[in-house]
C-alpha cells in the first residue's frame, strides 16, 4: 500500500484557486466516535446517589459481554465469531484515551474531529440499554443521568487542544425543556454541536414549533445539529437482515430529518442553523433534491399555509443550511458533488475508530503512511486543489463555525497531508484486510 507524507493548503468556499501545493492541508472529520468505558471512565462521573444503580448496569453489560465471550462483535453486538474484518481497530486507546485518540489523529494528519459516542467498543452510555441489552426498553428516568455522566467526562477530555474537537451534546430529546437546560451547560464547557438523532415515537418530531426555543439556541450559539444514520428500520433479523437494515436506514437519512427541518419552516426561521447529515453514503444529493422540490410545488397548490411557512424551494434551504457529512468519501461522491453544485456542502469524515473506516490500527504502508493517508490519496488525486482543500477541511470549517487559523496551525505541527501529496493516484491498491472498506468503492453506495 503506498500514501503520502508531506503537507498542503486547505482551502475554504472563499478562497481563490492556486494556494502553496506543499502546505498542510486543514482536515476535519465530521466522523468520529469514542467509546469510554464504563467502570473505568464514567464511573467517577457518577453521582454518588446513582452509584448503586450505575455498578448493577455495569454487571449486568460485564455478564453479557461474558456470555457471549467468543461471539461479541464490534458495539458489544453479538454477530458470530468472525464478521470477515479485522478486529484491530479494538486494539487503540483512543476509545476511551484522549491522548492515544489525538496521536492516532495526527498520524492520519487530521486536525479536528466531531465527536460521536459508540465507537464499537462494546460501552454504552450508562442507562441505556437500547444499544446492547434491549433496543425496546428505553428508560427514561436514568438515561439522562447517564448522559450527563458522558457529557461531563467528554467536557473534561476536549479541554485537551479544545481547537481539535467538535464534541456533540447527548441529550433527552423527549424532553424538550431539559434538553435545553443540558445543551446550556454543554455550550457552556465547549461542546460545538449536538447529537440530533432520528425522531422516535416517543418524542415529538422536528416539525413541530415546540422545538423552536431549542433551534433558537442552537443558532444564536452556533451549535451545528448531527445526525447520525437514519431512522429505525422495520427488519428485526432473519436472513439478510443487516442489508435490508443497512438499505432502509440509509435511505431514510437522505429525506429525515431533513424534510422536517425544510417543511416545518425551521430553517426559514432558522437561517443560520446549521445541519450536518453524517455517514450518508453515495451520489443521492440531486435525486432527493428533486424529489423535495417536488412534493414542494405540487403542495403549494394543496396546502394554502406552506407558501408562508416555506418561501423557498427545499432545495435552496438545503444548499444554505445543510451538509452531507460524508464519512469515508468515495472518489465518485467528491466528483458527483463537482458535476453538480453541492461541492460546499459535502464534508469528508474518516469513521475513526469504526472497522468500516479509514483509521486501521498499525497498518502502515511500505514507505510508512497510514491507511488513512491512503484513502485519501485514492479518492483525491487528480482533483482539482482548492476543491480538495475545501471537502477535506474548508466546508467544515463553515459547517461547525471552527477556528480556521488556529487548524492551520495544527495542521502544520501534525505534518498534515499536502495537496502535492494526495495528488499523486496510488499504484497499487492495499490489501483489503489492510484497509477500510469504503473509502475504495468504485460502484454505487457499498461496493
Amino acid at each position: 500500500m503506498t500514501a503520502p507524507t508531506t503537507p498542503s493548503d486547505a482551502a475554504d468556499t472563499t478562497e481563490a484557486a492556486g494556494t502553496a501545493e506543499t502546505r498542510p492541508l486543514i482536515v476535519v472529520s465530521c466522523d468520529t466516535h469514542i467509546g469510554p468505558r464504563l467502570e473505568h471512565e464514567l464511573r467517577p462521573y457518577c453521582p454518588a446517589g446513582r452509584l448503586a444503580e450505575f455498578d448493577e448496569f455495569a454487571a449486568q453489560l460485564r455478564a453479557k459481554h461474558e456470555a457471549a465471550k467468543g461471539q461479541l462483535g464490534f458495539g458489544g453486538m453479538t454477530r458470530g465469531a468472525d464478521w470477515g474484518v479485522s478486529r484491530r481497530n479494538l486494539e487503540t486507546e483512543g476509545h476511551y484515551d484522549i491522548q492515544a485518540r489525538l496521536r492516532d489523529l495526527s498520524a492520519d494528519g487530521v486536525a479536528a474531529q466531531v465527536i460521536f459516542h459508540d465507537s464499537q467498543n462494546g460501552q454504552p452510555l450508562p442507562f441505556d440499554r437500547s444499544s446492547v441489552m434491549d433496543r425496546e426498553n428505553i428508560d427514561f428516568e436514568r438515561l439522562p443521568v447517564g448522559q450527563q455522566i458522558y457529557n461531563r467526562w467528554l467536557a473534561d477530555q476536549i479541554t485537551v487542544e479544545p481547537e481539535r474537537h467538535i464534541a456533540l451534546a447527548y441529550l433527552p430529546m423527549w424532553d424538550i425543556d431539559a434538553a435545553i437546560k443540558e445543551l446550556k451547560w454543554a455550550a457552556s464547557v465547549g461542546f460545538r454541536g449536538v447529537n440530533f438523532p432520528f425522531p422516535r415515537t416517543y418524542m415529538k418530531s422536528y416539525n413541530y414549533p415546540e422545538w423552536d426555543p431549542f433551534f433558537s439556541l442552537c443558532e444564536d450559539l452556533g451549535l451545528a445539529i448531527c445526525n447520525h444514520g437514519g431512522g429505525a428500520p422495520t427488519a428485526t433479523g432473519g436472513p439478510g437482515a443487516m442489508t435490508i437494515i443497512k438499505l432502509e436506514v440509509s435511505n431514510l437519512t437522505r429525506i429525515s430529518p431533513l424534510s422536517h427541518l425544510i417543511f416545518g419552516g425551521v430553517f426559514e426561521r432558522h437561517p443560520k442553523l446549521h445541519f450536518v447529515m453524517t455517514e450518508s453514503v453515495g451520489p443521492w444529493w440531486t435525486s432527493v433534491m428533486r424529489e423535495l422540490d417536488s412534493a414542494y410545488i405540487h403542495d403549494v397548490a394543496e396546502y394554502p399555509d406552506m407558501k408562508d411557512r416555506v418561501r423557498k424551494l427545499p432545495s435552496e434551504y438545503a444548499a444554505q443550511n445543510a451538509f452531507v457529512g460524508a464519512s469515508f468519501m468515495a472518489r465518485f461522491e467528491a466528483e458527483d458533488a463537482m458535476a453538480n453544485g453541492y461541492l460546499g456542502n459535502l464534508v469528508w469524515g474518516s469513521d475513526y475508530p469504526h472497522f468500516e473506516g479509514t483509521f486501521q490500527h498499525g497498518i502502515r504502508s511500505p514507505e510508512g503512511d497510514t491507511a488513512t493517508r491512503s484513502a485519501m490519496r485514492f479518492t483525491f488525486a487528480g482533483l482539482p486543489e482548492k476543491e480538495v482543500g475545501q471537502l477535506l477541511g474548508g466546508n467544515a470549517v463553515r459547517a461547525y463555525g471552527l477556528d480556521k487559523q488556529a487548524l492551520q496551525q495544527v495542521a502544520e505541527r501534525i505534518d498534515a497531508p499536502s495537496y502535492a501529496q494526495l495528488n499523486v493516484p496510488l499504484a497499487t491498491l492495499p490489501d483489503p484486510h489492510d484497509r477500510g472498506h469504503h473509502a475504495y468503492r468504485t460502484y454505487g453506495f457499498w461496493a
